[in-house]
């Protein structure tokens, strides 16, 4: 049973099967990269992908990261997680539901949406709701009360269609989910660390340590770029084409709590933005004299390979070209830039010397894991003589509350391979840590009436996502989702 759960303990984790929107978010919208129809940038069956909602949407999940980052999120992090896609992914899943939901005739009324918005903390005072607290939202969110409302509209929709298709667990599946956290093992453990074990080093043995393993010690494969740089210094820019700028992008500028920036704000962005789309002609043909020699390069530097100060777009490129191969201006530290390729330094094999440090390391580590091996191998032999610590009645559910001398990570580790393990009694290697054990006795433990509700509500949750992930491939296939190009 407790392999059985180990296996497929993902279901142990309750997930959210839609996102509901949450209602306190920061300003700020962000560029999308498909074309606009009528206001939407795609559909879904019958449902508009409306362009304001995503935006509404991106601000909302925008505003969910950075307080997961503390206020570090930032654009670009933004670009490499697929915020957009996210988005994306969620108003298409919503709008499958309200497809089925109107196949079904599920509609949300009035009072339901005013009750739902009534019901919004952030918009009440003393308990009540206020109007005034939610205009002053929507304005300083830049927010039509069309698009707010219309969410919390299909929001209560989805809700209603959801509890429809509710599913809970029968008493068998509830069992398989309870059962295996009442399984309580007594144990006799000896724990051993690396300070329980002496470690020498001498040159010969390391020498000879790293002799067998020296191809692991590589150094880094670097590039050596010739570069030609596409200065910005002479170009002037008025305030007034710097505001018409800021006009037609001002979703490309958010701030580090995800609020759309002022123009004050983004202005020295701006004119950043504006003097790379004004020297942009330049790069081409800087590019273009250079490829054909009627222009020397301005600098050789050598980089490892992705090494931080080269934007990852550069490195990306530069790993499928070839040495003499140019590229076409990039931006790098502002400026557009032109680089060739013009050595690359394949790895080598690091001498004695280079990679001292780090075969001492290895070594050192490699020693105290066959030593500790050799000792609780020895324990184990004499585990029913050897004086050791007897432990409480262990299960899943309170064993990272108890004393073994491991540490919070170490006992989550212990735990996963103690309970999936069919011995009787063996070595759990955690680290520079060896755990020698036996068990000594086995009962059930009741747990209290709480987490059996809890762990049963597990079970519901299951069962009921099994059954929402079927019935999502099915509208998937019903509903297919046409973006906009």
């Amino acid at each position: 049973m407790i392999s059985w759960m180990q296996k497929h303990n993902k279901f142990l984790v309750v997930t959210i099967w839609i996102a509901t929107i949450s209602f306190i978010f920061m300003g700020g919208t962000y560029g999308f990269s498909y074309s606009i129809k009528s206001n939407s940038i795609g559909h879904v069956g019958d449902q508009e992908l409306n362009r304001d909602r995503f935006h509404m949407e991106y601000q909302n999940l925008y505003s969910r990261y950075n307080q997961m980052f503390q206020g570090k999120f930032d654009e670009e992090q933004a670009k490499k997680m697929g915020l957009q896609q996210q988005v994306i992914d969620n108003m298409a899943a919503q709008a499958k539901i309200l497809n089925l939901a109107e196949s079904f005739g599920i509609v949300a009324s009035d009072q339901e949406v005013a009750e739902k918005l009534a019901s919004i903390p952030a918009f009440q005072k003393d308990g009540q709701f206020d109007r005034s607290i939610y205009d002053n939202y929507l304005t300083n969110s830049r927010l039509s009360t069309k698009t707010f409302e219309g969410s919390l509209r299909d929001n209560v929709i989805i809700e209603k269609t959801l509890k429809l298709l509710d599913v809970n667990g029968l008493q068998s599946e509830q069992a398989a989910f309870t059962t295996p956290f009442e399984i309580g093992d007594q144990i006799k453990y000896i724990v051993f660390s690396s300070s329980d074990v002496n470690i020498t080093v001498d040159d010969a043995k390391l020498k000879e340590f790293w002799e067998l393993r020296k191809d692991q010690y590589q150094t880094s494969k670097q590039y050596s770029f010739d570069m030609v740089t596409t200065s910005t210094d002479d170009i002037n820019l008025s305030d007034e084409e710097l505001q018409k700028h800021y006009e037609a992008n001002s979703f490309n500028y958010i701030g580090a709590e995800g609020k759309l920036l002022s123009f004050d704000e983004a202005k020295e962005k701006v004119a950043v933005d504006l003097k790379l789309e004004k020297s942009k002609k330049s790069a081409n043909l800087q590019y273009i004299a250079f490829k054909k020699g009627e222009i020397e390069k301005e600098k050789t530097l050598t980089y490892d390979l992705n090494d931080f100060r080269l934007p990852r777009d550069v490195w990306s490129e530069v790993s499928t070209k070839f040495k003499g191969d140019i590229l076409k201006p990039k931006v790098v530290s502002k400026q557009y830039t032109t680089i060739k390729i013009s050595d690359i330094i394949e790895p080598r094999t690091k001498t004695f010397e280079e990679a001292k440090n780090e075969v001492t390391s290895q070594y050192k580590a490699d020693q105290v894991q066959e030593k500790l091996s050799q000792l609780a191998q020895e324990k184990l032999a004499g585990i029913d003589t050897e004086a050791g610590e007897l432990s409480d009645y262990l299960t899943l559910n309170n064993i990272s509350k108890q004393n073994l001398g491991l540490n919070e990570q170490e006992i989550a580790n212990f735990s996963s391979k103690l309970f999936t393990s069919e011995e009787e009694k063996g070595i759990i290697s955690i680290g520079n840590k060896a755990i020698v054990y036996k068990i000594v006795d086995q009962k059930l433990v009741t747990i209290d009436q709480n987490e059996t509700e809890r762990l049963e509500e597990n079970a519901n949750q299951a069962k009921l996502q099994t059954f929402q992930s079927n019935l999502m491939e099915e509208l998937d296939k019903r509903y297919p989702t046409e973006l906009y190009k």
